[in-house]
């Protein structure tokens, strides 16, 4: 009784300590994000994290590696995030109302403030530190190609629609959505579209899209 009754107590006790630590991470990571955003990836330190987190350089240390690891598990922290949005969107049987589910979801996430920033600051450093540029196309960009790619899988085990290249298919679809709409938001933070725009341009780009994608041949019955 005494041997079981410790080892749950032991247990219970690891698993305070691993939420302990995720929330701590969780900490760190906002605060990083904000740092990153508000002076860039050359002129944010450490201590400025820790100043902001709270906690101790040898816990970031510890949880991250470096500021290098650290802006790379902020990049990994925007993926999980587009990752959260888009990768719940199911398929339909309708291929125009699947298109514009994860068409929505994507541009919900693409447009938002934050991550526009984060793409701002990440492009603006990848000039001179190209491995952050590339850790964060990485663990951002790349993850949602990857996921709306799968979704075009899904479309095509459907019946939905025919292609032998999704991830080609999902870079021309994201693409298309992003446009010059897109680009002046990353330009200019105050010419972010609104939704009425975005839900106007998504229903002009399903409409063109359909019109080019190779549609299932149909059975005579």
């Amino acid at each position: 009784m005494a041997t079981a009754a410790k080892a749950v107590s032991e247990t219970r006790g690891a698993e305070r300590e691993r939420s302990t630590t995720a929330g701590r991470r969780q900490a760190i990571l906002e605060a990083a994000r904000e740092v990153f955003l508000e002076h860039g990836y050359a002129d944010s330190t450490v201590d400025a994290v820790v100043e902001r987190a709270g906690g101790s350089k040898a816990t970031v240390y510890a949880l991250f590696g470096n500021k290098e690891g650290l802006f790379g598990s902020v990049a990994a922290l925007c993926g999980d995030e587009f990752a959260g949005a888009v990768d719940k969107v199911h398929v339909c049987t309708s291929l125009p109302e699947s298109l514009r589910r994860i068409a929505l979801a994507y541009c919900k996430v693409a447009f938002d403030p934050k991550r526009l920033a984060m793409f701002r600051m990440a492009a603006g450093e990848s000039g001179r530190k190209p491995e952050s540029g590339d850790a964060f196309y990485r663990l951002g960009p790349r993850v949602a190609l990857e996921i709306v790619a799968k979704f075009f899988r899904k479309c095509a085990d459907a019946g939905l629609l025919e292609t032998s290249e999704p991830e080609l298919l999902a870079d021309c679809f994201l693409g298309a959505l992003r446009g010059a709409q897109y680009n002046r938001a990353v330009l200019n933070p105050t010419r972010i579209p609104t939704q009425q725009e975005l839900e106007r341009h998504i229903d002009f780009v399903i409409e063109i899209f359909l019109r080019g994608l190779r549609r299932p041949a149909t059975r005579d019955r």
